[in-house]
């Protein structure tokens, strides 16, 4: 009876060692773990912050291709105004009369003609 207490003993102490170690050992873990989330942390704010003048670089570049765009239209649009007054020229006879009097300042006789600058 005394022999097996003894044993009892030596056993509570091995696993109460063992116990002491397997608890240490998640602790030790536990922190691993968090210095590892750490770094994952660091290492995606230094990816942002190097990405964030690419990306106010590619925001103006953005707004540059908008305005190049709206005056590529407008262009366009002067160009589409202006073919469509020479067809007016070359097809409508009063059209061109139109042009020509005011142009070169004619009217007829009796006519009142009003001005308006721009």
């Amino acid at each position: 009876m005394a022999k097996n207490r003894k044993n009892l003993g030596r056993k509570r102490r091995r696993e109460g060692g063992y116990n002491k170690m397997r608890a240490r050992t998640d602790r030790i873990n536990a922190g691993v773990r968090l210095a590892l989330c750490g770094f994952a942390l660091t290492a995606c704010c230094a990816f942002l912050v190097a990405a964030l003048p690419h990306q106010k670089k590619l925001d103006e570049l953005r707004v540059d291709l908008d305005d190049v765009l709206s005056d590529e239209q407008a262009v366009i649009d002067q160009k589409d105004a202006k073919e469509r007054e020479l067809r007016a020229i070359e097809s409508d006879p009063d059209y061109l009369e139109i042009i020509a009097r005011d142009r070169l300042n004619y009217y007829k006789s009796g006519e009142h003609i009003f001005r308006i600058e721009r």
